[in-house]
């Protein structure tokens, strides 16, 4: 009967629960009570907001899109982090892309960049910034921020939307030569658009290829030598002097140094 005693002997250990199997449910117990005792406390809260980023939006405006306030609890702002992200970008357009993020113990980071300003569309002496992505804010200014062109009669739209991917591939010598874009889009061009610059003269061109025509103003404006006018580069190039009934089209193109 020895090895009905060894076998009864072995079933009694197995139903026994071992030392390890004590410390491991202790283990589980007390991080349980840990973590429930750290969100109803104090520091279970969120504790400081923060907006940092490269934005010229207000920082208030970001935290109040965002809707985090001191009574919600660390954990569960992170496990909303990609809504409350979604719900900032769609309350402020002029987002790129954001953030949320913990910091410290219970401090949140919301991390925010901006879509450029590009231009301002001008009307009724109030501006409104027009961003690199096409969209124009609604909020309007008394006075336009920086040296950015002023745009009238633009619309949010495929035109648009098509002379910022222009505008965008020209270099910056180029943009600080133009003060203002005026749209003069008709049925049978609806693509032209009427530049001034900041040098006085009036530039027509067409939305769809102005990029590559802008690049060559400096030349033309060394052989106008100093004459002021307009240049239509629609097709081909052509300059007609201001206030002249005696000087006639010249074709720029085809003119050559003195």
């Amino acid at each position: 009967m020895r090895w009905f005693g060894s076998w009864k002997e072995k079933m009694n250990k197995q139903a026994q629960p071992s030392k390890k199997n004590y410390s491991v449910l202790y283990l589980v117990f007390t991080v349980g009570l840990m973590i429930t005792g750290f969100l109803i406390s104090p520091y279970g809260k969120v504790g400081e907001l923060f907006v940092e980023g490269d934005s010229t939006i207000p920082d208030q405006l970001v935290l109040d899109a965002s809707k985090i306030t001191s009574k919600q609890t660390v954990i569960g702002t992170l496990a909303s982090e990609k809504a409350i992200e979604a719900q900032i970008m769609a309350s402020l357009p002029q987002v790129k892309a954001v953030t949320v993020k913990r910091t410290g113990l219970n401090d949140i980071i919301i991390k925010v960049a901006d879509y450029q300003t590009l231009a301002y569309l001008s009307e009724n002496n109030r501006y409104q910034s027009i961003l690199e992505n096409g969209m124009i804010l609604n909020e309007s200014l008394k006075f336009p921020m920086g040296n950015k062109p002023l745009l009238t009669k633009f619309e949010q739209g495929p035109l648009l939307n098509e002379f910022i991917s222009g505008f965008k591939d020209m270099s910056k010598d180029i943009h600080d030569t133009i003060s203002e874009i005026q749209y003069m889009g008709t049925k049978t061009n609806p693509y032209k658009i009427s530049i001034y610059m900041n040098d006085g003269n009036q530039v027509i061109a067409n939305i769809t290829d102005f990029s590559n025509k802008l690049a060559y103003y400096p030349d033309i404006i060394r052989k106008l030598k100093g004459k002021k006018g307009i240049i239509d580069m629609e097709v081909g190039v052509f300059f007609t002097p201001f206030n002249s009934v005696t000087e006639k089209e010249i074709d720029i193109e085809t003119q050559t140094e003195e």
